[in-house]
């Protein structure tokens, strides 16, 4: 009976152990599964996004043209950071 036990525990830890190894060396990082043609779609979707946010706050009368168009290239620039 107690081999069966010590044979269900040293079985218990290899599990545990593989199982640990598995996770450590997967790779679950969204951003390297994505096509190009998904990275152009979210490129282009943040940028739409920052976009109305910015023409909010212009219509808003909380920022002026100019700020306006600065922040627009400072997030674009930001963007294109991003990608790469």
């Amino acid at each position: 009976m107690t081999i069966i036990y010590k044979v269900r525990l040293v079985l218990a830890g290899m599990l545990l152990v593989l199982g640990g190894l598995v996770s450590a060396f997967s790779n679950t990082d969204p951003e390297d599964k994505l096509t190009e043609e998904q990275k152009q779609k979210q490129y282009e979707y943040l940028k739409q996004a920052k976009y109305f946010e910015i023409k909010a706050a212009l219509e808003a009368e909380e920022i002026t043209l100019e700020e306006a168009q600065k922040l627009w290239k400072k997030n674009l620039r930001k963007l294109e950071k991003g990608l790469k």
